[in-house]
């Protein structure tokens, strides 16, 4: 196995008997770029840097290809789940200063947690002060760095900062398996569970407010640091520390770390620090930027810096000591790097990868940037401390240096609109090429803006990565009234929507579609996305709002006279009545929407009605009739295996058959099951869906103990308890404990007492 560019490019540094700072020198990279590279933060360094660095360690030809094809890495990471959010920023190496404040956080997190309260430190302050700094090195001079740690940039300066859910998920996702939970009420339940079992050190970094923060302390065994650039008020029983720029002695140290001693003198150190403000994240871009090129001194930066007439005023009220080194650092760069940093203010996420920045430095959607050269350019302006690489081929603006971006863009505001426009209009043409990649009836357009992807899971990770993005845009393009765009959005992501309903960017899309139908759409239009949103209302148990969409749907589509769309409001408007429990009139909506689809040739939707009457016969008794729906749904996805989407084909297949399975062992016919169970495990397995797996094993397990087989019956039952507890299955969990609540403990051996329904 090839290993990475940062761990090849590190042996070879220390075969040579190099430093960071000798090599810094003999090459004119910074050592700090160098480290970069080497901990993996930069994972595609540009080009020129790297030939620097190559050309300093006299690498023979052979190593140095090697070495620059392991730079050109796929700039998409490759697993979907992995959250931007989650990627906590390195520990520096020259923390300097603050000694009294490090003295009181680390007595108030020596305190131990009580079955009443956990240690809950805040520390507020305003953008570019250290507060995360300050958190991760509190955290790992006080132990937490050997333990389990948790890691939430929370977004909190941004349009779309994560909801409470969010917080909590991503919470849950660095600390077990389990994953997509969907109610906050079962990620509350969740995380007391993990925490139950070990202390976790968590830091919530840029909260926007306390409803984000609440629940992650319902849990008591925990260590909760806060970072914020609100005092957060609300919260009580914690210890706040507010954050004041560094005193001038500690600037001068902290320069003294980052400049070497031939750079600078202590005078200049001490004038640097007075033009900075003292305040670290201007520090740290002055002294870097000096550092970064060993010919120049502090002195010469400081005359650049004087030199400037025009120094921006809109960047943080009260505090201008830090434009002229920001616009210094930015007038480092040539116009094609100026443009592209000013853009990035246009990027509504909280990070960003190359594909993004091109977009957004463009005027046109059919015209975007070139990605390579981007990506060159961003390597660029994370030299000079202007953007922070975070991994993974991502990048990220400091809150201070996106005000400075921002305030730069609107000097030309006519070309920024246009900017603007093409970014929102790009970003949604790739939500739509993503989506289609899932669509039944649809496939994506190669001559279509907006980027384009290889496969499902490409397109499946963009859309998840990328997620508060696509949603900002959609938001943006409804107030605008572009209402058609909204709604072609919506209808190109709602077969993917079936994959992960339990994420919250629905609610923001489905809604907003059904506002846009509803404001200049067709009857048509308002049938289809009141659909939608009964959909949604459903996935979230939803079920008078569920109801109440599923009626205007009804309404608007009998107005079509169109059989197809007719068809699909009444799918919902019976799906709707069954989660109410009326069953009379769940059936008598679906044999409508069995009509009209039969009628319209929609064999998809068809096979959907099939299975939900199907359902409803079983849970009113009729198993006999259940079991010939769920047959008949089985003999439609055979008929059409080539022509409806894998994914399709795989969940509705799975789940058909262990209903079946289900249908029969209640019959007292296990024979079915038996047979056809060990072969759905194994595609469920191997397609990673544990809902299917779940259900398997469980009516395997039922069909074992019936024909007497206990101890087989016990290890499948213990399995799908186990997988639906890891996965939060809510659908599953209580009919495996109604299974089990049937046997006794000495017909399943090595299983649990039986407990009640």
């Amino acid at each position: 196995m090839t290993d990475p560019l940062g761990v090849r490019f590190r042996r070879h540094r220390l075969t040579a008997g190099l430093t960071l700072e000798a090599l810094a020198h003999a090459s004119g990279i910074s050592d700090r770029t160098i480290s970069n590279i080497e901990r993996g933060i930069s994972a595609a360094p540009q080009r020129r840097t790297l030939t620097a660095l190559i050309d300093a360690l006299g690498l023979p030809e052979h190593e140095q290809q090697a070495m620059l094809r392991l730079a050109r890495a796929p700039r998409i990471a490759a697993d979907g789940s992995l959250r931007s959010a989650m990627l906590a920023p390195a520990l520096v190496t020259d923390f300097t200063g603050r000694p009294d404040v490090m003295r009181a956080v680390a007595e108030f997190l020596g305190r131990p947690a009580t079955d009443l309260a956990a240690p809950i430190l805040v520390i507020c302050g305003p953008a570019g002060v250290g507060k995360t700094t300050l958190a991760l090195e509190a955290l790992s001079r006080h132990g937490y760095d050997t333990g389990k740690r948790a890691f939430v940039d929370l977004n909190g300066m941004h349009s779309l900062p994560l909801s409470p859910l969010d917080v909590l998920q991503s919470l849950i996702a660095q600390t077990s398996e389990i994953r997509d939970i969907a109610t906050l009420d079962a990620a509350i339940t969740e995380w007391r569970r993990i925490t139950a079992r070990e202390r976790i050190a968590v830091v919530l970094d840029n909260a926007a407010n306390e409803e984000q923060v609440r629940p992650v302390l319902a849990a008591t065994n925990t260590v909760v640091v806060v970072t914020s650039r609100r005092s957060l008020a609300g919260l009580v029983n914690v210890h706040r520390v507010t954050l004041e720029p560094l005193d001038r002695a500690e600037s001068v140290q902290l320069i003294g770390r980052i400049v070497p001693a031939s750079q600078r003198t202590d005078a200049d150190a001490d004038a640097l620090a007075s033009a900075c403000g003292d305040l670290p994240l201007a520090l740290r871009i002055a002294a870097n930027r000096v550092a970064a090129q060993p010919r120049s001194t502090v002195r010469d930066f400081l005359d650049t810096m004087t030199a400037r007439r025009d120094p921006l005023r809109a960047l943080v009220a009260g505090d201008l000591a830090v434009e002229p080194a920001l616009t210094l650092s930015y007038g480092h760069t040539d116009a094609a790097s100026q443009h592209l940093f000013r853009s990035l203010a246009l990027i509504d996420g909280a990070t960003f990868d190359a594909d993004l920045a091109a977009a957004a430095a463009s005027a046109d959607v059919d015209e975007t940037a070139d990605v390579d050269e981007t990506a060159e350019r961003l390597d660029e302006l994370t030299d000079l401390g202007l953007v922070e690489a975070r991994g993974g081929n991502r990048y990220q603006l400091h809150d201070l240096v996106r005000l400075f971006a921002a305030a730069l863009s609107r000097r030309d505001e006519p070309a920024t609109a246009r900017q603007r426009r093409a970014l929102r209009h790009w970003v949604l043409a790739t939500a739509q090429n993503a989506g289609l990649w899932f669509e039944p009836d649809r496939e994506p357009d190669p001559a279509a803006p907006g980027r384009h992807f290889d496969s499902a899971e490409q397109a499946r990770t963009w859309l998840r990565i990328e997620g508060p993005q696509w949603a900002s845009a959609v938001t943006q393009a409804f107030a605008l009234g572009e209402d058609r765009l909204v709604l072609d959005v919506a209808e190109a992501l709602h077969w993917f929507s079936d994959t992960w309903p339990a994420w919250d960017l629905w609610r923001i899309l489905f809604l907003t579609s059904a506002d846009a139908a509803e404001r200049s759409g067709t009857d048509r239009d308002v049938a289809v996305h009141r659909g939608y949103a009964a959909w949604l209302h459903l996935t979230q148990g939803e079920f008078d709002a569920a109801l109440r969409d599923a009626r205007r749907a009804v309404a608007a589509a009998d107005r079509t006279d169109d059989d197809k769309e007719r068809g699909w409001a009444s799918f919902y408007l019976a799906w709707a009545h069954g989660r109410l429990l009326d069953h009379d009139a769940a059936l008598r909506e679906a044999s409508r929407a069995m009509e009209h689809l039969t009628r319209a040739g929609d064999e998809e939707g068809t096979t959907q009605v099939l299975a939900m009457i199907a359902n409803f016969l079983m849970h009113t008794g009729d198993l006999a009739g259940a079991a010939r729906h769920y047959e008949d749904v089985l003999g439609l996805l055979e008929r059409r295996s080539g022509s409806v989407p894998p994914n399709l084909v795989l969940v509705t297949g799975v789940n058909t058959r262990a209903l079946l399975a289900k249908v029969l062992n209640r019959d007292g016919q296990p024979a079915y099951a038996l047979e056809t169970m060990p072969g759905v495990i194994e595609e469920a397995t191997a397609a990673q869906f544990p809902d299917g797996l779940a259900r398997a094993h469980l009516e395997l397990a039922h069909a074992l103990h019936l024909t007497g087989r206990s101890g087989d019956a016990g290890v499948h039952l213990e399995i799908a308890d186990r997988t639906a507890t890891e996965h939060r299955l809510l659908g599953v969990i209580p009919e495996i404990e109604k299974l089990r609540s049937g046997w006794s403990g000495s017909d399943v051996p090595g299983g649990p007492t039986p407990t009640g329904p």
